[in-house]
């Protein structure tokens, strides 16, 4: 029983290892279907693990594994998909696309009472 919680903690350790993370701005994702087709696009790719899109800020944040795929290959995926993708940044779950809330985009989710 221990080799086995041990191997399933190396296993675990292993992957958070390999993972990766990027940031991009899509200058030309203008809508919700839009931001499907940039989900989509990106997920189709095995290495990705997780695709937060934030249609406001204009920017999608990528898990992937490292070993697998790498950013070029990320972004020559969006731009095929017809999409302009520049690299913003390394994106964690502290900053970028949370999807609630203030962004670092300016953007804030509430909208205002008037």
């Amino acid at each position: 029983m221990k080799k086995i919680v041990m191997m399933m903690f190396a296993a675990l350790f292993t992957m958070n290892v390999m993972a990766d993370n990027v940031k991009f701005k899509v200058n030309n994702m203008h809508c919700e279907n839009c931001a499907k087709r940039v989900e989509k696009t990106l997920k189709a790719n095995d290495a990705v693990s997780e695709v937060k899109v934030n249609l406001e800020c204009k920017a999608v944040c990528v898990s992937y594994d490292a070993q697998k795929t790498n950013v070029e290959a990320l972004q020559k995926a969006l731009s095929d998909a017809k999409f302009e993708a520049e690299i913003a940044k390394q994106c964690n779950d502290k900053e970028g696309c949370k999807g609630e809330g203030e962004h670092k985009c300016g953007h804030n989710d509430k909208k205002t009472q008037e």
